[in-house]
Parts: C-alpha cells; sequence; structure tokens
C-alpha cells in the first residue's frame, strides 16, 4: 500500500515539473545575447568617442586671441636716466647726495647772508665822494668828524645815545682825537662800526663811529686826530646815510654836541 502510494507521488511530481527542451533554451540565449550586444557596443562607443582627454594646449588653442599691431606704431624710446635707483647701496647714495646738495644749498644762502651783512672792509678803499682835509682841531683838543654839509637830525636823549649827522653816501669820517682802533667791524644795530679811545686833557675818550659804508682802519691800529677812519653809510638799523657818533669821558657818556665842533 505504501509503495503504492509512493509511485503515485513520483508520476504527480514528473507531471507538474516542466520539460526542458536544451536546443529551445540555447537558442533563446543566443538571441538574447546578440540584442544586448547590438544595443550596448554603440552605445559605449559614443560614451568613449565623447569622452576623449583634452589637453591644455588645446584648450589654449581654442581659446587664444590674437593681437594685430599697426606698422606705422613705434615704440617710445627709453633712456638711462629714466630708471631710478633700486638697490640698498643705490637708495643710500642718491640720499646721501640729496643730502649734500641741500647742505651746500643752505650754506651759499648763509655765506649770502653773512657777506650782505659784513658789508665793511678793513682796507682803505676809495669813497664815492671826493676826500676833503680834516676841520682843524679845536674845542679843547677834540675835532669835527665830518667836513661841512652835514645836518643833525638827532642827538642824545632816551635810547638813543649819540648824534646822527646825515650826509652823502661815502663821505669821509675823520678820528675826533687820537687814540687806538678797539673794534672795526660789523656790530649789529651799529651796522659797521669803528671804536677807538685815546686821551684828551688827561681823560680817558671812547668815541663810536657807527653805520659806516667801509672801514679804513683795523683793531689795534693807531690813528691820529684828522685821520680817515672810514665812509659814510647805511649800515645796520638805519634808513638813511649818516654817521652815529657817541663820546664816553672817563667812562660817562656825553652829548657829541657839547664837546665836539659840530
Amino acid at each position: 500500500m505504501r509503495a503504492a502510494i509512493r509511485r503515485a507521488e513520483r508520476d504527480a511530481r514528473r507531471a507538474v515539473a516542466p520539460k526542458i527542451r536544451p536546443v529551445r533554451a540555447i537558442g533563446t540565449v543566443a538571441a538574447v545575447g546578440a540584442l544586448i550586444a547590438g544595443v550596448a557596443f554603440p552605445a559605449y562607443a559614443a560614451i568613449q568617442s565623447e569622452a576623449q582627454p583634452v589637453s591644455v594646449h588645446d584648450v589654449a588653442a581654442g581659446s587664444a586671441q590674437s593681437l594685430v599691431v599697426a606698422s606705422e606704431v613705434k615704440t617710445a624710446g627709453v633712456a638711462g636716466s629714466d630708471y631710478s635707483a633700486t638697490t640698498p647701496e643705490e637708495v643710500a647714495a642718491a640720499k646721501a647726495e640729496a643730502e649734500a646738495a641741500e647742505r651746500a644749498k643752505q650754506q651759499a644762502a648763509a655765506a649770502a647772508q653773512a657777506a650782505a651783512a659784513q658789508t665793511y672792509t678793513t682796507t682803505s678803499a676809495a669813497p664815492s665822494v671826493a676826500s676833503v682835509a680834516a676841520p682843524p682841531a679845536v674845542s679843547g683838543g677834540f675835532g669835527a668828524p665830518l667836513p661841512g654839509g652835514y645836518t643833525i637830525t638827532r642827538s642824545v636823549g632816551g635810547a638813543h645815545q649819540g648824534t646822527d649827522m646825515v650826509i652823502g653816501a661815502g663821505t669821509p669820517i675823520y678820528a675826533v682825537t687820537s687814540g687806538t682802533v678797539v673794534t672795526a667791524g660789523y656790530s649789529g644795530a651799529y651796522g659797521n662800526l669803528v671804536t677807538f679811545v685815546g686821551n684828551v686833557n688827561g681823560s680817558s675818550v671812547e668815541v663810536r663811529n657807527a653805520h659806516m659804508s667801509s672801514i679804513a682802519v683795523g683793531p689795534g691800529q693807531t690813528v691820529s686826530a684828522g685821520q680817515i677812519i672810514g665812509y659814510v653809510g647805511s649800515t645796520g638799523r638805519s634808513t638813511a646815510n649818516h654817521l652815529h657818533i657817541e663820546v664816553r669821558i672817563n667812562g660817562g657818556l656825553v652829548d657829541p654836541m657839547g664837546v665836539l665842533p659840530i
């Protein structure tokens, strides 16, 4: 009984299971493969052709621009002087040269200013007005400092310590007494100044002669009454050609108009 049942089950399974036909299965597989190949190979070829590698040169060649220059265009010449210093040594040298030039300029300006201030000379110079004989010494041993023709515009008073005698530029100035020169040069507001000291009737005398255009004596020189010591000018704090003369006796300021024959 059991054997019959098992045979019946085997027969049922055989009846249900599909029957394999080898020849038909192989043909079907071949057809499907041909179809896949016909579609896949062209697609792969198309992909490969689109993905060709591109070099930098190809990109540059494709994007290159051209420049056309007219034949008449000329380049401007460049001179060597158009270049500036580039190395530290050249920069330092250029800076030093500029500073030296500036110092030379300043020194030249200072020298010109000093020369303008120091308009005197310590040697005898020819006056622009003809020299005349000195007036005779009078009035207790003093002589006149100028020949005639002057005008007294001011004398001692307040801060003004001398007598102003206006006369033409270059008029000779005479020593009013004998003595020794102690100052002969430019002296601030006095301009060109000659100061000498002497002795008159036993008294010590100091005489200052200011604003000279030029000086005819030097420090330490002995002068005699009536000797030319300089020439009238307008140096220092002065607005016109004149002689400013100061007299001190035994150290005390006196009015020149009271002791000189003027």
